[in-house]
This record gives C-alpha cells, sequence and structure tokens, in this order.
C-alpha cells in the first residue's frame, strides 16, 4: 500500500471511530466499526478513484450512515430582526444539528466588534461563528 493510501486508510479508521456509538458493549462497538470502517474507507476510495460520481457517492452515505441531506429545505431558519446577507451553509447545518429554528444575524457590527458572534440563537444559549480554515 502505497503513503497516500495508507493515509486515506488511517483517516477512514479515525472517522469510524469517532462514529461508533461508545455506550454500545464492547463486542457490538467492533462489529460497527468494522462496519463504518469499510464502508467510509471504500467510499472514500471510490470517490478518488473515480469509480463513482458525486450522487453515487452520496447515495452511498446516505445509505450507510442513514443521512438526510442538510440544506434550506430541511429546516426553517427564521432571522429575528434584520437579516444582513444570504444565509450561509454551515448555519444552517449548525442550526440543525442543534435544534435551533431562530437565530440573530449579528453581521453587522463585526466591524465594531469582530469577536462578537455571526448569528446568536434566540431561544437557546447557542452562539454560531463560521468554521475555522487552515491556512498554508
Amino acid at each position: 500500500m502505497d503513503k497516500d493510501r495508507a493515509i486515506i486508510t488511517q483517516v477512514a479508521a479515525k472517522i469510524a471511530a469517532d462514529l461508533v456509538n461508545t455506550e454500545a458493549e464492547t463486542d457490538q462497538k467492533l462489529g460497527e466499526f468494522a462496519t463504518l470502517f469499510t464502508s467510509v474507507k471504500d467510499i472514500i476510495f471510490d470517490a478518488i478513484d473515480g469509480a463513482t460520481n458525486d450522487a453515487q457517492i452520496y447515495e452511498l452515505a446516505k445509505q450507510t450512515f442513514n443521512a438526510t441531506a442538510v440544506g434550506a429545505g430541511d429546516i426553517t431558519l427564521q432571522v429575528a430582526g434584520q437579516q444582513h446577507g444570504d444565509i450561509p451553509d454551515w448555519l444552517i447545518k449548525a442550526c440543525k444539528r442543534d435544534g435551533i429554528t431562530k437565530v440573530y444575524d449579528n453581521r453587522d457590527g463585526l466591524s465594531v466588534n469582530p469577536k462578537r458572534p455571526w448569528f446568536k440563537a434566540v431561544d437557546a444559549d447557542k452562539a454560531y461563528w463560521p468554521p475555522k480554515t487552515r491556512t498554508k
């Protein structure tokens, strides 16, 4: 196995380990890990090798993880007060994950205080900043 494939295999193992139910019995954890690892590894390698297209990869992931697409159609996200631009996808995903349906848009005040959250949940103690990106 070449170095790149070894790294991808390690990444697949890490993803699978993170997805395993930690409260399950050991035998169940091992079985779940084996299934997830194989599925994640296959999905990644199929995508890299070009054996599948984006739609097929989505279907594989959907079947493997019993997942649904996250988008504006899946959650009604309301903005309290004034909205300052388009709602970013990362916010929709985070709000869906957290069960938040209404936020304040604080982007207008970022020039005065750049550390303030970009969005704040109206009915919960949740704040949202854009995901950090790595720079080289």
